[in-house]
């Protein structure tokens, strides 16, 4: 059986980058969390799930402020309206303090960005999905109920919009997850809980949940990357629920003379088994060796301007994935002393760890999440550069 579907990712990205996050695109951000006991243990009796999603549209100011290292880099107000339990967001420029699209609007398979000084609408199709957000609530308010900290939960942090920058890379590793009481936003009451790694303080969150609806009315995310700090700040105020928003609010309408644009986007194909991926694809699909604990979760393929495969491994605690794609990095120089088959290796030791290098014809890139930066050297050691590439 093969999946079908278009992947777009943020204009932002070069083109080698979109290919590389499309041939991933069916990986999932998944950690482990333990929860850490307070004096005042948290006790949630409502169906987080439930009451997230029963709220009937939202419309708040949304803020977004990020810093690095100290600075203000950006601050960004939008007048927001949101259908939670959905994908479906529409955000009008109020200010900014850097250039931004004056209105961003998606109805779930579809994002449009507009702007209106150059009279251009932007049209993306969009492959993911925020409409796990309650049940990723629901997880971790579970985790704050447990009594003790014996047990291990797998729940996620929310995903951060990026703004003029990336977006952080997932955490590797157990995270603890605690509670800090309650605070006011804007307010509302809400539950203070932090999650951070348990062995790094490069990467931070901290969730602000309104204690009736259990919407987020505060995200605050935090990570170090090349030396350098971001902490993106995202609150809501003058929120007001059960707004009964109509559809076509997010259906955009542009004045006359409107140009809509659609960037190319590669496309992705996605199959049961490897076998099946090689049946179908012209280039040779890698072949690491994994640890017996891992399964298969999906092959890919990706045509396009740049045409790639991708594999996908998960056991119960991790993720690693191996993409190959037909742009060798000319001349990339490697560091921390690795090689893979005589070629210098690309090591990043972030919140993701990845390594990447280069054989004639095409370039390889092992990641991970869960898993340490010496097993994904391992697994690339165990693909090398085939003869041939």
């Amino acid at each position: 059986m093969v999946t079908r579907h278009l992947t777009s990712e943020r204009l932002v990205l070069t083109v080698a980058t979109v290919v590389v996050v499309g041939v991933l695109a069916v990986a999932t951000w998944s950690l482990v969390f333990t929860s850490t006991g307070t004096a005042d243990q948290l006790q949630v009796d409502a169906d987080v799930t439930q009451r997230y999603a029963a709220i009937d549209g939202v419309s708040a100011t949304q803020t977004t402020t990020i810093t690095r290292n100290g600075t203000v880099a950006s601050r960004t107000t939008y007048d927001a309206t949101l259908q939670p339990g959905t994908p479906k967001k529409r955000l009008e420029l109020v200010d900014a303090t850097t250039r931004r699209y004056d209105l961003r609007v998606s109805n779930g398979p579809t994002l449009w960005l507009y702007d209106r000084d150059r009279a251009n609408a932007t049209r993306l199709s969009l492959s993911g999905s925020e409409a796990d957000r309650g049940e990723r609530l629901q997880r971790l308010f579970a985790t704050l109920d447990m009594a003790t900290a014996t047990e291990t939960r797998s729940v996620e942090p929310l995903p951060v919009v990026p703004r003029a920058g990336a977006r952080p890379a997932a955490p590797a590793g157990p995270m603890t997850v605690s509670y800090r009481g309650t605070a006011s936003v804007d307010g509302r009451d809400a539950y203070v809980v932090h999650l951070a790694p348990e062995a790094d303080a490069a990467y931070e969150q901290t969730l602000w949940v309104d204690t009736e609806r259990f919407f987020p009315v505060k995200k605050r995310t935090a990570w170090t990357a090349g030396g350098e700090r971001t902490v993106v700040t995202t609150t809501y105020t003058n929120v007001s629920y059960d707004t009964g928003v109509s559809a076509d609010a997010f259906t955009p309408e542009f004045p006359a003379g409107t140009t809509v644009t659609v960037p190319e986007t590669p496309e992705t194909l996605t199959y049961e088994s490897v076998s099946a991926l090689e049946a179908a694809a012209e280039m040779r699909v890698p072949d690491p060796d994994i640890p017996p604990s891992y399964e298969l979760q999906a092959a890919t393929r990706t045509e396009g301007q740049i045409r790639g495969v991708g594999l996908r491994y998960a056991n119960r605690t991790s993720l690693l994935t191996v993409a190959k794609y037909d742009r060798p990095a000319a001349g990339a120089e490697g560091n921390a002393g690795v090689t893979i088959d005589g070629r210098p290796a690309q090591v990043s030791r972030d919140l993701t760890p990845s390594v990447s290098w280069s054989c004639e014809r095409y370039r390889y890139t092992v990641r991970g999440e869960g898993v340490s930066t010496d097993r994904l050297v391992a697994v690339g050691q165990s693909i090398g550069c085939p003869v041939g590439e």
